[in-house]
């Protein structure tokens, strides 16, 4: 994790974190981001970077065969998050509206609500679920 100012006096500042696809990396994932944001001088966007970036890593760990990374950013009053997985298969994340009953298919839904933009990249040997706040 790395902090610094730019030229014109802009603050940035950059993480990468590569972790396996198990349920106990949405929670490293989550710290890692939270602290990310409090270090970069974005603490008003701790709380919703923390809830998001979990839920980008709960559906990387669904699909990812290999290690997943996480990529924070920011620059000025703005912090991109971005999950890449290797899910080749084609499948693009589709946010929805989960019934009452339903036990998961919330996430992208509350990412889309929270973020101030999100969207997927394909690559060839997987994909990219991002966000961006504010």
């Amino acid at each position: 994790m790395s902090a610094t100012t730019a030229r014109d006096g802009r603050s940035t500042g950059e993480m990468i974190l590569r972790l396996w696809p198990r349920p106990l990396s949405c929670g490293e994932a989550r710290h890692a981001v939270r602290s990310f944001c409090l270090t970069n001088n974005l603490p008003h966007l701790a709380d919703d970077a923390e809830l998001l970036a979990s839920e980008l890593m709960a559906n990387a760990i669904k699909h990812a065969h290999a290690l997943v990374t996480v990529i924070a950013v920011c620059v000025d009053e703005q912090l991109l998050v971005n999950v890449r997985d290797d899910d080749a298969e084609g499948r693009s994340p589709v946010a929805t509206v989960a019934t009452a009953e339903a036990e998961s298919g919330r996430g992208l839904h509350l990412v889309g609500q929270i973020a101030g933009n999100w969207g997927t990249t394909r690559h060839p040997d997987g994909k990219s679920v991002w966000f961006r706040l504010p």
